[in-house]
């Protein structure tokens, strides 16, 4: 592994980016601030996942320089540990979509089986027309 890998994170990192929106004496400064979710930690490149305001995915995927992630205006977020778990599983997915419950998968499926006996054999009473 190389050293710029041991310094990035898995987790979400917020994106600072400082604007200026339109000219002259009605010149506003503004800073806007983006939500990313890692997704694939390379040598030279971090593949992520931009974040809505809620902190779910918004399937925007680009990637970063890793020394642009080091930079200013890059912060890791201690606190989003436990949603980026929560994310972990549809991160997986969109890195390898053929991958039903591989390596990556963090959550088994509840029933094995049980989503195909209703979906193969629907029964009136607990049809979704019911509820």
């Amino acid at each position: 592994m190389a050293d710029e890998k041991a310094t990035l994170r898995e987790g979400i990192y917020l994106q600072t980016k400082k604007s200026t929106i339109g000219t002259g004496s009605t010149a506003k400064h503004a800073e806007y601030r983006n939500f990313w979710a890692t997704l694939k930690i390379g040598d030279t490149h971090v593949e992520m996942v931009l974040l809505d305001d809620s902190f779910l995915l918004t399937g925007i995927r680009e990637k970063f320089a890793v020394e642009e992630l080091e930079g200013s205006n890059w912060l890791f977020v201690e606190q989003g540990e436990k949603k980026y778990g929560q994310l972990k599983p549809k991160l997986c997915n969109i890195l390898n979509p053929a991958a039903k419950g591989g390596a990556c998968a963090v959550a088994k499926p509840a029933a094995p089986g049980s989503a195909r006996k209703s979906a193969a054999n629907p029964s009136k009473k607990n049809g979704w027309w019911n509820k």
